[in-house]
Formats: structure tokens, sequence, C-alpha cells
């Protein structure tokens, strides 16, 4: 297997110069910024081996690192044995951040490649201002394990269902209604959420696309006027359409999110840009004004 992870980051590095960078990062999450992801976007245990929940790799020209937590130091250690890649054991004095490491094994004029898909418009910010400070670029790139990855799981396919009101205290009619009128106390046109557990709360849907998680992997945007939900029309089934249609909430299919956020109609947006990924937050059109803070949802 050691072998097998050694291939698999030679491989990686391959894509490099197409991409022009010098180095690339691999976090644990999901474009939702989940903690608890589905197989499809299990890329950081494809690429080093480790299975823990938390763990980010970071592959330059010449080196690998893993960085996780005190949780999963000796089960790192076994799994990384044979691996080019290093452990770096998060929180101890000794163990530099992932950005000093990267301004340390990279020089001035080079790029680091991200999928901005997999990391929030928060920590994009504050990795490139560090990153900066040694002239170094951050990129946002189309994920290359899609080229890599050849046996990669289908996203999850599983049927959405409904959460009946009886067990989730307010119906979604009402639940969107009260988002509603939280937004205009912070002068918010629309809302755009991304982060699963607060999709699912708000329209009263479960499913079973993460193990142990109820979700159902989607986007909402909440206007004025009108709902719209992003999420595979495979997903839907007749009983869960004709559910939505009675609440107003009008179905995309998941892929065509930028595209639509690319031209959203709406004079503000609220965002919290620590639950959005980077590459959601930077298709917002930029005639739409954009509202950093909480959501909402988170409050209620």
């Amino acid at each position: 297997m050691s072998q097998t992870i050694n291939n698999r980051i030679q491989a990686l590095r391959a894509l490099f110069s197409q991409e022009g960078i010098q180095a690339f990062i691999i976090p644990s999450t999901d474009p939702h910024l989940s903690e608890y992801v589905a197989p499809h976007w299990k890329s950081r245990e494809w690429i080093s081996g480790f299975t823990g929940s938390a763990g980010t790799v970071v592959v330059t020209t010449t080196k690998a690192g893993l960085w996780t937590d005190s949780r999963y130091f000796l089960q790192a250690a076994l799994q990384l044995e044979g691996t080019e890649i290093e452990l770096y054991k998060e929180m101890l004095p000794e163990t530099p951040s992932i950005s000093t490491f990267l301004s340390m094994q990279l020089a001035p004029g080079d790029t680091v490649g991200i999928d901005g898909k997999m990391f929030s418009a928060e920590a994009v910010e504050n990795m490139r201002v560090k990153l900066q400070k040694q002239r170094i670029r951050l990129k946002s790139i189309s994920d290359p394990l899609d080229q890599l990855w050849t046996d990669r799981p289908p996203m999850p396919e599983g049927p959405a269902f409904i959460h009946e009101t009886k067990y989730a205290g307010k119906s979604s009619t009402e639940k969107i209604s009260i988002i509603r009128e939280e937004l205009k106390k912070c002068n918010a046109k629309a809302l755009f959420l991304s982060a699963l557990d607060e999709i699912a709360w708000t329209l009263n849907l479960r499913g079973s696309d993460v193990h142990c998680n109820p979700v159902v992997v989607s986007y909402l945007l909440i206007e004025e006027q009108h709902t719209h939900f992003f999420i595979q029309p495979q997903k839907i089934t007749p009983v869960v359409a004709n559910y939505l249609k009675g609440i107003g909430v009008s179905l995309h299919p998941y892929e065509e999110v930028e595209t639509y956020l690319n031209r959203i109609n709406v004079d503000s947006l609220l965002i919290n840009p620590a639950k959005t990924n980077y590459a959601m937050y930077s298709a917002v059109n930029p005639n739409c004004r954009i509202i950093h803070g909480a959501s909402p949802v988170t409050l209620l």
C-alpha cells in the first residue's frame, strides 16, 4: 500500500506543470465544509492512506506532509509508515503551520494550488494573506484527483425524505418565513446556505448521504419571494417533489449553483464566509453586495 501511495503522490506532481503550481493542498472536507464526508470526497484518505476524519495533506515538488490533531497521532504514524508523507503533529510548538511550511519549501513567485470548493472563503483569504508575505500566490484549480482517482466513488445518490413537522416542531414554511424576517434585520435581500445541517433543518428534509449524518448534499438560496434548492435530480422522489412545490421551493440541478450565483439579481446576499466554500463565494455576481455574517439558521 505504501508504494501505491507514493505512486499517487508522484502522479499528482506530474500535473503541477500544466496547472502552473508548485504545491497542492488536500483537506478532509467536501464542498459543504463537512467534517464527515461521503466516500466521493475522501480525497485526503485516497492520496495518503490515512483514514482519520480530520487532517490535511500538502504535496510540493519534493516533499509531502500530513497535518492532523492529537486524536490521530498514533493512527497516522502507523498508516503513513513506508510512504514519503511526513507526519506533522498539530498544536505542538515545534510543528510549523501549513503556511509556514509552504513559505519554507517554496520560492518567491511560486504558486500553491487548491480546489476552491474544499476551502471556506475565510480560510482562503487568511492563507492568501500569509503566503503573500513571502510573495507566494494561491490559485484555485479544478480538482486534479478527478484525473487520477479512476475508481472514485460517485456522488451520493440516496433519495431525500421528509422529516415530518410533528418531529421538526415547525413546518418549513414557518421556518423560511422566520428566516426572511431575520434577513430584514441585517438589510439582506437573500441568504445562501451551504452547510448541510442548516439546509436539512430549514427544509425539514433528511437523507443518508453521509454515514451517521442524516443530511442531503445540496445548496439552498432563500430570496425575499423565492426559494431555490440545488440538488441532484435523481435524489428527488415524486413525494418530495410535490412537497417542495407545495412550500414554494424551486428545484435546480446541483451542478448549476455557480452559474445561478453568477447571474443572481438581488441587491445583497448574506453569506457566512466560514461556512461557504471559496468557489461559491467567488461565483456571486459582482453587482450583488455580499454581507458577511452568521446564518440566522444557526441561531434559530
